[in-house]
């Protein structure tokens, strides 16, 4: 039943295919450091009238079926996710199509073992860490067959089956990429900020762990999908010279010698199988940008909380164009502040140039309507 659904709806699903194309094109060359015509606008918010008819709304996270509902049942999870596919294509912007597989944070952890309590209302999240003595006995042999192992079978099945009912009209990924020292923090729990100083051999056991888990998930990932090794999708972001995205939020709580000795050899090792990746923090992360954008394997930032930065966005853009990255994401708009300041605002550290940025924006109320004239907008300011 919900199945016939689920291809109702996504006949409604009809992309502009020119308009697909030349976002991804222009998304590319940017995340190759290469000028574009424009540079790329990713927006959503368009509205979706059809969503009325198939939902009976009763929370802001879902339509119809709780979190706890979609991560058991591949076709609810997929459901809840066509009307902001729906939504992406009506924008006409520079957005890609994807739907995710939504395994949760402790996804690549479960293949060590590890549980996870799901959330009606929230993400779910680990309810168990390793004890030191377990980990201290983990071996690289431990890493073999993991597409057997934890929730990964369980991820590849949601690949396949959303694959098959999608038809190509959109790609798929999978959410909570969690990075190197994230997940180390997650298997190990708070801890780790002791092990630091009592056992730094042992942090550095668990970091080689970590960094080869994200890596032979990752690459087990990619090949269900069906998508290069160095580029990918991620959400609305097509990453042109990057394989991977890496939450790294934990890394925000550490010192720049903590981060230089037990977070950037290894993020190096865990990104370099894929051509490079893009980093996204939660927190304040300013004072990270320099280590950071020093690594070449490093292609492009997201800031999940831009507003926290104790830098400007000036400040931010010129630190990532000067080393040849790309900013991937949305930035807040000020109070009392029009679109076409705000606009205007996004474009002036690029100095005219048309590289380094991939901008999300979400249409106010009055824009969303006509979001074709936002990107009019857009593009006659870089004219």
């Amino acid at each position: 039943m919900l199945k016939s659904k689920i291809e109702e709806i996504l006949d409604f699903v009809q992309p502009e295919e020119q308009i697909l194309k030349k976002g991804k094109e222009r998304q590319s060359a940017i995340g190759r450091n290469q000028e574009t015509d424009y540079i790329p606008l990713l927006l959503s918010g368009a509205p979706v009238e059809e969503k009325h008819k198939y939902c009976q709304r009763y929370s802001e996270i879902y339509c119809r079926y709780n979190l706890e509902e979609q991560f058991f049942d591949k076709e609810k999870m997929l459901f809840e996710q066509l009307f902001d596919l729906l939504s992406t294509v009506r924008s006409l912007s520079d957005s890609q199509l994807t739907v995710q597989a939504k395994m949760g944070a402790g996804f690549l952890p479960s293949i060590l073992g590890l549980k996870q309590r799901i959330f009606k209302e929230k993400d779910p999240w680990l309810k168990e860490r390793l004890t030191k003595k377990e980990i201290s006995q983990l071996g690289l042999e431990d890493l073999e067959y993991i597409d057997q192992k934890g929730f990964m079978p369980y991820a590849l099945k949601y690949i396949d089956y959303f694959k098959s009912l999608v038809r190509g009209k959109a790609s798929v990924c999978v959410s909570y990429t969690w990075g190197p020292f994230s997940l180390a923090h997650l298997i190990r729990g708070d801890d780790i900020f002791i092990d630091f100083y009592d056992d730094p051999n042992f942090v550095h056991h668990l970091m080689e762990i970590s960094t080869q888990l994200y890596i032979k998930g990752s690459l087990i990932i990619k090949r269900a999908i069906g998508e290069p090794t160095s580029q990918g999708y991620h959400g609305n972001f097509y990453m042109g010279s990057s394989g991977v995205w890496s939450n790294e939020d934990t890394a925000v709580l550490l010192s720049p010698s903590h981060l230089e000795e037990f977070v950037l050899p290894y993020l190096i090792k865990a990104f370099k199988p894929f051509g490079g990746a893009v980093i996204h923090f939660c927190g304040r992360a300013d004072y990270l940008l320099n280590p950071l954008l020093d690594i070449s394997e490093l292609k492009g930032l997201n800031l999940g909380e831009p507003h926290l930065q104790k830098l400007s966005y000036k400040d931010i853009m010129q630190k990532i164009l000067y080393k040849n990255k790309t900013y991937y994401g949305y930035w807040p708009r000020e109070e009392g502040e029009d679109l076409k300041s705000y606009f205007k605002r996004m474009l002036t550290p690029l100095e005219g140039e048309k590289r380094g940025l991939i901008l999300s924006y979400t249409l106010r109320k009055e824009e969303q309507e006509k979001p074709e004239r936002v990107i009019e907008l857009w593009h006659s300011l870089q004219k």
